[in-house]
């Protein structure tokens, strides 16, 4: 299921995704910091990297996907590569900035942990952020039935129990915003889980028009509940 669907739930994921890396960067980095050299581990489509090379002179993202990486779109600041955050493709001691955005739950790991002592200066800077998007009223109202899902996956991890890293921020939230109904409908196909269960309800042919058309029948803005957790970190000298 997840081959079929990865390249267009990548398309999704990059046509639109809520402006919430931008906004939790801001409120982990200070206003007028300027970064070196950047490093987004994890970076799918390339969204969360765009988001730290507002801060940084040029960011390196890193991502396991190809589908995901394949959407991205390099700049003269921003270049991509194919790998993982357990063999960095990243020179040593280059770093002065990291993030994670929505994707230290499944990189954590004492190799990641070598990875970034090898990879980062002295004393750099670690972010650490996720979002939950709460979409299971929106499901529930176009009829479609969720099923309980058994991931670990965690939107709290973080390295505050890891000695490596001296903690400064840990804050967890809640914000709303508001979405267009084709933005709703694009967050709501950009995970393989929701878009298997939306064709599943709706038919695999149009069904995103069909969705973004009954999602505008309700009205043509929606206000979604968003959960979000950020934490911020240097490298112990």
């Amino acid at each position: 299921m997840s081959e079929e669907y990865s390249s267009e739930v990548s398309a999704h994921y990059a046509a639109y995704r809520p402006p919430l890396h931008q906004i939790i960067l801001n409120e982990m980095v200070v206003t007028g910091d300027v970064f070196n050299i950047g490093l987004d581990i994890g970076c799918g489509t390339g969204v969360s990297t765009q988001a730290l090379s507002q801060y940084c002179h040029h960011v390196h993202g890193v991502e396991p996907s190809a589908a995901m990486i394949a959407q991205a779109r390099t700049t003269e600041t921003i270049s991509y590569h194919l790998g993982c955050g357990e063999n960095l493709p990243i020179k040593d001691k280059s770093i002065d900035v990291v993030s994670f955005a929505g994707s230290l739950s499944y990189a954590k790991s004492d190799a990641l942990l070598c990875e970034l002592a090898r990879v980062c200066k002295s004393k750099a800077t670690v972010l650490v952020y996720d979002f939950e998007v709460q979409l299971g009223d929106v499901l529930t109202w176009l009829g479609v039935k969720t099923y309980s899902s058994n991931t670990n996956y965690d939107h709290t991890v973080n390295f505050s129990d890891c000695s490596a890293f001296h903690e400064e921020q840990v804050t967890a939230d809640t914000i709303n915003l508001r979405l267009t109904s084709a933005q709703l409908a694009h967050v709501l196909f950009s995970s393989i889980r929701r878009y298997a269960l939306l064709v599943e309800h709706f038919g695999e042919q149009s069904t995103f028009d069909f969705v973004r058309e009954k999602l505008n029948a309700a009205g043509d803005t929606h206000t979604v509940s968003i959960n979000i957790y950020y934490s911020k970190y240097k490298v112990r000298a």
